[in-house]
């Protein structure tokens, strides 16, 4: 079992709509505190348990790690208001953030996010300082002409050459097709759309020009908008040497399998004990 202290529900001053469940290290230590964000609309448990395992892990490394459920998900409740839910994502975290800090808590942070959970790390960096850290695992992701090539390849390779132009021929008839007749397809595509890619590349640039650790994980779920480890640095050259990045190419997008949600974490584990090395009270 990690070696943590204890955990236990935060609690809030007054009414408040958030639940959220802290892990508290076995030694305190001046590290930053680690708030995990939900993966989309799934209980703060994480797919497959991952948060409470990664909650675990951290805080048994000397990080006070922190689990949330946001506006209307888990056991936190819905609260009325014209906020979409990014910003109402941003505004959840930055609230969870004001109630651990208060008190002696920790006064710097690292967000961790899955898929959705990504986005909103990356948000609420942009616009709180108190954010030292990301951890986003398959954030936006773009296809580079490199990546695209070596799709074509695997799929010459894996379904031989007049099995690939007969797809292409396809895929061909499907672009000259009526809008009207790929309006069911269209719809068929995931609703969580990358922004513009000049825009996220800015976005990175600008956390790490604030000093901001960045470490991108992308899974082999997304096919040709990542299918290699130095993918991001093909589209965002200005980047290298900036952000880190991991890629498990037999992994799928929620790490299901065992051993690669074991290599995830040992990889998370090992970025924060290099990143914020411990230092003790």
């Amino acid at each position: 079992m990690e070696d943590y202290k204890r955990e236990s529900v935060v609690e809030f001053d007054g009414d408040t709509h958030l639940v959220a469940i802290a892990t508290e290290p076995a030694k305190s230590r001046a590290n930053p505190g680690v708030v995990i964000l939900n993966a989309g609309v799934l209980h703060r448990v994480g797919p497959h348990r991952l948060h409470v395992r990664l909650a675990r892990r951290l805080a048994g490394a000397g990080f006070v790690t922190v689990r949330v459920d946001l506006s209307g998900i888990g056991d936190s409740r819905a609260v009325p208001g014209d906020l979409d839910f990014r910003d109402s994502a941003v505004a959840d975290t930055r609230q969870l953030i004001d109630r651990l800090g208060a008190n002696g808590g920790p006064s710097r942070y690292v967000l961790f996010g899955v898929c959705a959970g990504a986005d909103n790390a990356l948000a609420t960096a942009l616009i709180d300082a108190r954010v030292e850290g990301v951890v986003l695992i398959d954030p936006a992701a773009y296809a580079s002409p490199q990546a695209r090539l070596r799709e074509a390849l695997r799929k010459l390779r894996s379904n031989g050459a007049v099995g690939a132009l007969k797809k292409s021929a396809a895929a061909l008839r499907r672009r000259l097709a009526p809008a009207t007749a790929r309006t069911s397809e269209a719809a068929a595509q995931s609703a969580r759309q990358p922004p513009p890619a000049a825009l996220f590349g800015a976005e990175l640039g600008q956390l790490a020009d604030r000093g901001v650790r960045i470490l991108m994980i992308y899974s082999g779920a997304l096919s040709v908008r990542y299918n290699h480890p130095q993918q991001l640095f093909e589209t965002f050259p200005a980047l290298r040497g900036r952000v880190e990045v991991a890629f498990f190419p037999d992994a799928n997008h929620t790490f299901t399998e065992r051993a690669a949600q074991a290599a995830l974490l040992n990889t998370v584990q090992a970025w924060f004990g290099k990143t914020f090395p411990p230092a003790a009270l």
